[in-house]
């Protein structure tokens, strides 16, 4: 029976002098009977409930609290000393939206964030900083930035945000990047890994690679208008 999160937390010694939190569930990989390949499957997670309170990890330089049923990253905002932080990592998880603006704000050391395989959309990207924008194009050409979402929106939202960028003459190189990013992903990525370097395949882009992300971008944009024409009339 899954353990309730913030108990579980709560129960840890030595709090303060822990550089690393580990409250990830282990991964479930399976074989493909037909290419042999490994596949990411849906775990079910040891602890129950969200993430409440960190502050008393003054010390931390990483989290790793991937493959469980965490909805947000507001305990995130709790942490001390954000600027320590360089590793967070929420891969596969049900988090519905996350702030990139905020988060590169609060954490200016990041190095690393993976949020694959969440429901994710993007909120306030007209908060970030050239330099913030800057640093998510290099981040997701690298793959230190991880953020592939799965039934969500938020390589549509980005897709959307690069354009605007782009059509006002604003970091039109990053944007430029961000939409080359995005078009080449292709429905399995694999080489993608979580923070225990176990290999997740495949990883489902919320559409059809190059003409999937076409499709589901134009397809949001179609669906915003129209319910911006709805509230109008």
């Amino acid at each position: 029976m899954p353990q309730n999160t913030q108990e579980y937390i709560n129960r840890l010694i030595n709090k303060p002098r822990m550089f690393y939190l580990d409250l990830s569930t282990p991964s479930q990989v399976s074989n493909c009977s037909h290419c042999h390949k490994k596949n990411w499957n849906e775990a079910t997670p040891n602890l129950s409930g969200e993430i409440e309170d960190l502050k008393e990890f003054s010390s931390l330089k990483g989290l790793n609290a991937s493959n469980n049923k965490f909805t947000n990253l507001n305990a995130l905002l709790t942490l001390p000393n954000k600027n320590k932080i360089e590793k967070i990592n929420f891969f596969g998880n049900k988090i519905s939206e996350v702030d990139l603006a905020r988060i590169f704000t609060e954490f200016p050391n990041l190095k690393y964030l993976n949020l694959d395989y969440n429901p994710l959309s993007a909120k306030n990207l007209t908060n970030l900083t050239s330099e913030q924008f800057s640093k998510l194009v290099e981040g997701m050409k690298n793959k230190k930035i991880r953020i592939n979402s799965n039934k969500g929106t938020v390589l549509a939202d980005l897709l959307e945000y690069s354009q605007k960028l782009i059509k006002q003459g604003k970091n039109t190189e990053h944007a430029h990047k961000l939409q080359a990013i995005i078009q080449q992903r292709s429905l399995v990525e694999p080489n993608n890994k979580g923070e225990n370097g176990s290999q997740h395949t495949p990883l489902i882009i919320g559409g059809l690679a190059l003409f999937g992300v076409s499709f589901l971008a134009i397809g949001y944009l179609w669906g915003k208008k129209s319910k911006e024409k709805e509230l109008e009339s």
